[in-house]
């Protein structure tokens, strides 16, 4: 399998020696101004709602979508799934929002559960609604895995699933990348110690995706992609962590765990041609979780990629040096994803998870995302840099509510609700922020979504 490897592990040790637990901010970068956080549903002691993500209309600004994972949602039981993808739009830039629904509920009848959403919208021009097509991508368990909804009327209904999988029978974990027009649909995923790309050039059409393409060697690693984003030349990154270690259970490893950026060149005939995975260096062992059900590799290095309407490419990416100690939070930029430049230090008090970035409107605008614990509880941060990731606003404190469920104190909140969660910009530079809080009782229970925005 084609790959280039590069090594910037040593320049990486160097940076932490050098930097300490300090970060870049510039005084001339202006940090957000977001919203008060609400909650994104109606708080439910019954319901559980984790690992959330968020999208935006490309030409209707106002057009703001949410998708949730519902962990003991109801409303069309006993017929759906236990563990539901549920989907909340807003048509005025996310003042109000419709209620819950269920992608795929009774259609879903027999189907276990459902994890890990992904949504995306295309700039096309759906009648009557003059809303651009909605793809969604999530699991319907491991078999067959990820399947494809699409969208036509703002969500109001949906087609699917369709499926991609091909010949295998184990998908985990998929990232969902779209075209602008929504004609080119990828999907990274996990195929235990393989790591695999899939691809449609019909729009995601029944039937139309490519034979999925492994992307990694025998290189004895579990793969996982983090997020993903096209540039303008069509060429797709994924970001990627390949975790290491003596397997617990299925996909939890608790061993260093390897952070890098995949590049997929577009092709007709392959779903992913000459892949080429780049490497930001191996992290120590990640932190243990304390909370019941939780796996070893929950607070894993993970990493984000985002490309902007020039074609540069920027991956933040969390890194720890001691093992179970906590991972601070880097940047590194490349003008044309070849070359990267040295990684830029975010934040180094507490222990950094799961970032999430996006890129805003204008040439070398980013939008970053994360958590951490520096209070001793969880808060969701943001930061903003319009210089390419050079330097980077003061972070806002987007949890900033201190009561209002039982997991809230004006220190944050117990429990990250997921391992990840989602950011979007619209076209008119508005940041739309959604995560989990929860109180940390065990895994799955108990816990709810909130969100921010903010320009």
């Amino acid at each position: 399998m084609p790959t280039r490897m590069q090594a910037l592990l040593p320049l990486l040790l160097a940076l932490v020696l050098v930097c300490g637990n300090g970060s870049t901010v510039s005084a001339n970068v202006r940090s957000a101004e977001f919203s008060s956080e609400q909650p994104a549903g109606t708080l439910d002691k019954h319901q559980s709602n984790w690992e959330p993500t968020v999208a935006t209309d490309p030409h209707h600004t106002n057009l703001v979508y949410q998708l949730i994972t519902g962990i003991g949602a109801r409303q069309c039981s006993p017929g759906c799934p236990g563990t539901s993808v549920l989907f909340r739009a807003s048509v005025d830039a996310g003042t109000t929002w419709s209620r819950e629904r269920f992608v795929c509920g009774l259609a879903c009848r027999g189907v276990g559960w459902q994890y890990d959403p992904q949504i995306k919208v295309a700039a096309d021009t759906n009648r009557p609604c003059g809303c651009g097509t909605i793809y969604v991508v999530f699991m319907n368990t491991y078999n067959p895995g990820a399947v494809l909804f699409k969208s036509h009327d703002g969500g109001a209904s949906w087609r699917g699933p369709i499926t991609m999988n091909g010949s295998l029978s184990y998908m985990d974990k998929p990232v969902l990348v779209i075209s602008p027009s929504g004609r080119d649909v990828y999907v990274a995923f996990n195929d235990k110690l393989g790591n695999y790309v899939v691809a449609s050039h019909k729009s995601g059409d029944p039937g139309s995706f490519l034979p999925p393409t492994q992307v990694n060697g025998d290189d004895d690693l579990w793969w996982y992609a983090d997020g993903g984003a096209m540039a303008p030349d069509g060429i797709v990154y994924f970001s990627e962590n390949g975790e290491t270690g003596a397997q617990l259970n299925v996909g939890h490893l608790d061993g260093p765990d390897v952070v890098a950026v995949l590049r997929c060149f577009p092709s007709a005939t392959s779903s992913c041609s000459e892949p080429d995975l780049t490497t930001f260096g191996t992290s120590a062992a990640p932190p243990p979780c304390p909370v019941f059900q939780c796996y070893p590799d929950y607070y894993d290095a993970t990493s984000s990629v985002a490309v902007d309407r020039a074609g540069h490419v920027l991956v933040a990416y969390t890194f720890g040096v001691v093992p179970n100690g906590p991972k601070s939070l880097y940047t590194v930029r490349s003008g044309n994803g070849t070359i990267w430049r040295s990684p830029t230090l975010i934040n180094a008090r507490g222990d950094s998870n799961v970032p999430q970035l996006a890129s805003g409107p204008a040439v070398d605008d980013f939008r970053l995302a994360w958590q951490d614990n520096r209070t001793g509880a969880f808060n969701t941060r943001a930061s903003t840099s319009s210089n390419g990731g050079r330097s980077w606003s003061r972070p806002v404190r987007l949890s900033n509510r201190a009561s209002g469920a039982p997991y809230k104190s004006p220190e944050g909140y117990t429990f990250t609700d997921g391992d990840y969660f989602g950011i979007a910009v619209s076209a008119t530079g508005i940041t739309y922020a959604i995560w989990g809080e929860a109180d940390g009782s065990s895994l799955y229970c108990c816990g709810d979504v909130w969100f921010s925005k903010g320009a």
